[in-house]
């Protein structure tokens, strides 16, 4: 999936294919996702921007669920990194999972953090290429929200 592409560590690759110079992109990837000063913009953990759920329960859970579907997570991840929690969904996807399975994975790990790692990257992506993953994603969600639920939750 192209969308884990550009959220993972800048490659002088992709940095060709966003028309920018790799030390350009490198920087304003640290100071979005690794640090900055005042702190990390946008960290690509979806339990950083979780509102009611604890993240360690958060990720127990998404580890189980992986674990129960036979999806091998990377170990030097956290298991909410927001790459490998998009790499998830579309092993998912691509395995032909049952409506309910899919709908609960969905359900349980891509409802509310989407919304709050987009806005950060509204208010702090200068460049704009990471904003347009993030809210990509949500409009896959939305697809795959409208393609399997008969009662949509709610809009990404």
């Amino acid at each position: 999936m192209e969308l884990v592409a550009l959220l993972e560590y800048p490659t002088p690759e992709v940095a060709d294919r966003c028309g920018l110079g790799f030390e350009e992109l490198e920087s304003r990837y640290i100071r979005l996702f690794i640090n900055d000063l005042g702190g990390v913009a946008a960290p690509p953990y979806a339990g950083c921007f979780l509102k009611k759920q604890d993240r360690l329960e958060f990720m127990s859970a998404f580890s189980g669920f992986c674990l129960e579907h036979g999806i091998a997570i990377d170990p030097v991840q956290p298991p909410d990194y927001i790459p490998m929690m998009m790499e998830v969904l579309v092993m998912h996807l691509s395995a032909d999972a049952q409506r309910e399975d899919l709908l609960s994975l969905i359900a349980d790990y891509y409802r509310d953090w989407p919304q709050g790692f987009t806005a950060a990257l509204r208010e702090h992506d200068d460049i704009g290429i990471y904003v347009a993953v993030a809210e990509e994603f949500c409009q896959i969600l939305q697809e795959i929200d409208a393609q399997h639920a008969t009662d949509p939750v709610r809009s990404y």
